[in-house]
């Protein structure tokens, strides 16, 4: 399957033999996964609960819940690392964050509530210096692990 847009972006990376595992990292090293559509999938999967169609406004599983996945980047206007979360919905957020800086997961259950009253169409988790997890209000709402986020899914 090549064409003009693989050929020119990969060339002769395109002939290269790897595990499955590796051609995702790759292709996620490059941003070329739906990250998001990765994680409504996964903890629709691991719960068992349905996924909306996608014209389903605000929510992403029939439970009710809307799925919101983010990379810890450094930001553009400190020396602080980021994360940054849409609240477009009235839904609770289950989120999933990658910390590329740590090699770590982050899973938060976040209640409407907590962010309703909100201006703005972001919320943005503060990160250390060296990306460690921060004080942020939004480390309240912080759950142990994807089976306990999808459990929450239900």
């Amino acid at each position: 399957m090549s064409n003009a847009l693989t050929q020119t972006l990969f060339g002769n990376q395109l002939q290269s033999t790897m595990s499955l595992e590796s051609a995702i990292n790759f292709l996620l090293s490059k941003n070329l996964i739906n990250v998001g559509e990765l994680a409504e999938q996964a903890i629709s999967k691991q719960s068992g609960v349905a996924m909306c169609s996608k014209n389903t406004a605000n929510i992403d599983l029939v439970s009710g819940v809307q799925i919101k996945y983010s990379t810890v980047k450094k930001s553009a206007s400190s020396e602080y690392y980021r994360a940054y979360i849409t609240i477009n919905t009235t839904a609770p957020i289950l989120c999933v964050i990658n910390n590329p800086v740590k090699n770590e997961q982050y899973f938060l259950h976040i209640p409407y509530r907590a962010f309703g009253h909100l201006s703005g169409n972001c919320i943005s988790i503060l990160f250390g210096k060296d990306g460690e997890s921060g004080a942020s209000q939004w480390w309240h709402y912080q759950v142990g692990s994807f089976e306990e986020l999808c459990e929450l899914a239900k």
